[in-house]
């Protein structure tokens, strides 16, 4: 829910996010990436001390394929607010936080800051599309093949 709040902030061309008028929307837009990026650490974390879930039996292809989707979420989810963060002090920008702002520490190259930015952009757009696929995959478990594995995404499962 916090990436897709994200998204839909960040609409529009990537230089109307620094305008004056949407300063308050790009300080929310950032804030919840940051929220983003807390939460995938202390997922990570917990994935790390937590028993990992008992393997459900399926084909090995669906296992193939939870395993891939797996990876590309946590890519993406660790990929996108670093690209925002560097891509935005790269273009001599700061990062805005709820009370302040952090200030770039790194040398100004806006050619390169611009392409992180759309690279940033792209992934972006690109989780959206992985993020479905793992619900509709999800949805597939409960409703058609009316196995466990549905069940054991859910904490606790």
């Amino acid at each position: 829910m916090l990436v897709l709040a994200a998204y839909v902030l960040s609409k529009g061309d990537r230089y109307s996010l620094y305008s004056a008028d949407a300063d308050g929307l790009r300080r929310i837009h950032e804030m919840l990436g940051v929220f983003v990026f807390v939460v995938v650490v202390l997922r990570l974390l917990w994935r790390l001390l937590d028993s990992t879930p008992a393997k459900r039996p399926m084909p090995q292809w669906m296992a193939a394929a939870a395993k891939l989707v797996q990876f590309a979420l946590y890519a993406l989810l660790i990929a996108i607010p670093a690209t925002a963060v560097l891509g935005t002090w790269l273009e001599g920008l700061p990062v805005t936080l709820p009370g302040f702002d952090i200030a770039p520490q790194i040398a100004k190259a806006h050619g390169l800051g611009q392409l992180i930015m759309e690279i940033h952009i792209t992934l972006g757009n690109a989780i959206l599309w992985v993020a479905g696929v793992h619900a509709a995959a999800a949805l597939l478990h409960r409703f058609y093949l009316r196995d466990e594995v549905f069940q054991s995404m859910a904490p606790g499962g």
